[in-house]
């Protein structure tokens, strides 16, 4: 299989185990993104796949060939991988060309310089190949950075954060320039981010790793957000409205409506209900459930509005409304339930991700991908 394969990953500092019977493949032209709070083992991943760690126990296999086990460690420069970090980790004291070309060593310098050229063209760096990097934003540090990474034609490329120190708007920017170019460049990549939103654009695939570095879901982006299995899951994506209840003929009742469950009757459960999945109207269409707003908040396209339950005295829900809404405080409105956003777990649901075989396997598609 072409890109990368990871096999039963395990791994350990002292008595701390951070990666536990890990699985993980990206084929080649993917990008797979592994999403997760900080200290969940995401970059150690990403560095035993660098060979910048070895391996405990395990096997990493890049185009076919095991370069790490616990027999086994290539270093990283036999890897033919590209690395690219959140500080970008550029020489400061080559300019722009000499910092893309340094990687090509075995090849002839004026081959080296027209490939270098021709990745910072793509990058859309070419008119700042003699500048230092001291004398460039941080957007075009990160242009370089993936220019550098990507000259050498890698197998597989490693991003660690790679957006996380631009700001926002220059951060969608070149995200998306970057996408672009990973896309025409057709390498396996792997990122890792503590930012869902940028899981959601960048990758083809998303891994979830919850706090104690267990993959928790796998799958595609809409998968991922509209079919959460895992509360830890839904509840990355942003503001939850949260109800407990008991399951019971196939549902559970909320303040909402009910909302269906293949839980078994008598099931303590949670249920848990995004923003945009409260639709408010108006209160005299005896339609819903009546609620008072106690504030709105314009967050650009969207308003995010505070209501409160059983006319004034009950708990507040947060509703993703269209920016045109607009709501004075105390009005009252009729609210219903719109399903696709409602999700219900066990209230135990951590039991059910104690079984790493079943959480770290790879996924039906990593399989079907892997034979293609």
């Amino acid at each position: 299989m072409k890109g990368l394969h990871i096999q039963g990953l395990s791994h350990s500092y002292g008595d701390n185990k951070v990666l536990d019977n890990a699985g993980l493949i990206v084929p080649a032209g993917e990008l797979v993104c592994m999403l997760g709070p900080s200290g969940c083992g995401k970059s150690t991943l990403l560095r035993l796949a660098a060979g910048l760690e070895k391996v405990q126990h395990g096997k990493i296999i890049i185009d076919d060939v095991t370069v790490g086990s616990a027999d086994v460690h290539l270093p990283p420069e036999k890897r033919h991988i590209g690395l690219m970090f959140q500080d970008y980790a550029l020489f400061p004291h080559l300019n722009v060309i000499d910092n893309v070309t340094f990687g090509l060593l075995d090849m002839a310098p004026d081959k080296a310089r027209l490939l270098a050229m021709d990745m910072l063209t793509q990058v859309g760096m070419a008119a700042q190949s003699d500048k230092f990097p001291h004398m460039l934003s941080g957007g075009q540090q990160q242009r370089v950075a993936l220019a550098r990474a990507l000259a050498p034609e890698p197998k597989l490329l490693l991003l660690d954060e790679p957006f996380s120190g631009l700001d926002t708007n220059l951060r969608e920017t070149i995200r998306e320039e970057t996408l672009s170019v990973l896309k025409n460049s057709g390498v396996a990549t792997l990122m890792v981010t503590h930012d869902p939103e940028e899981a959601m654009f960048m990758a083809d695939r998303i891994k979830i790793i919850g706090a104690n570095g267990h993959i928790l879901q796998a799958g595609r982006p809409h998968e991922i957000y509209y079919h959460p299995t895992h509360e830890f899951v839904a509840r990355l994506f942003g503001m939850m409205n949260r109800f407990e209840g008991v399951a019971a003929d196939g549902q559970v009742e909320t303040p909402l409506g009910a909302v269906a469950t293949d839980l078994a009757d008598g099931t303590p459960a949670e249920v848990l209900i995004r923003p945009e999945g409260v639709i408010l109207g108006t209160s005299d269409n005896n339609q819903g459930t009546t609620v008072e707003v106690t504030s709105s908040h314009l967050m650009g396209h969207d308003n995010i509005v505070r209501v409160r339950l059983g006319n004034g005295e009950g708990e507040d829900l947060h509703v993703r409304v269209h920016h045109t809404f607009e709501a004075e405080l105390k009005e009252s409105f009729s609210c219903r339930l719109d399903h696709e956003y409602a999700f219900v777990f066990p209230l135990d649901a951590e039991s059910e991700y104690t079984n790493t075989e079943l959480m770290d396997a790879p996924t039906s598609e990593e399989i079907s991908a892997a034979g293609e």
